[in-house]
């Protein structure tokens, strides 16, 4: 019995790992001595019936050649990046939409707003295992704590 409650904890755990790996995403630090700019934005997506709402957890891609950098849009379908200074092909292509991209010249001390208005797709959006993260890891988690309870009532 001990060892399906270990097994339940483990499955919660890597359940939310998932979910953090996938939650945590670092930005790379550029080296101050090659200069750079910011690219921000909003990425907003028109629904079916033609309202323009945020688009939240959208990849944002900034690339040209050597460098390639990702942000991703939270709240309100904002995204934000520094990137060394050059031009840059910015991508967006969140499930669901079509992909859009445009260009940007980023200089040193820049700051550059790029807004993505997105059309829908009309693609289904096939169901991402590691999307139920949080839903294993709670059902895990109580199923966990309901065999422990089971297991103190059986030591009284």
């Amino acid at each position: 019995m001990k060892l399906v409650c270990y097994v339940l904890m483990v499955a919660g755990m890597i359940a939310l790992a998932l979910l953090g790996a996938r939650l945590a995403i670092a930005q790379p630090q550029l080296n101050p001595s090659v200069g750079g700019g910011q690219i921000t934005g909003q990425v907003l997506g028109f629904t079916y019936d033609e309202q323009l709402i945020p688009v939240e957890w959208a990849s944002v891609t900034a690339s040209n050649g050597p460098y390639r950098f990702v942000a991703y849009t939270g709240s309100g379908g904002y995204y934000d990046m520094v990137v060394p200074a050059g031009s840059y092909n910015v991508t967006v292509a969140p499930p669901g939409y079509k992909a859009y991209s445009n260009t940007v010249a980023v200089s040193d001390g820049s700051a550059s707003t790029i807004n993505f208005y997105l059309e829908q797709s009309h693609v289904p959006v096939p169901e991402f295992p590691t999307g139920m993260a949080s839903t294993i890891a709670v059902v895990a988690i109580t199923a966990a704590l309901a065999v422990m309870k089971k297991l103190r009532k059986r030591r009284k």
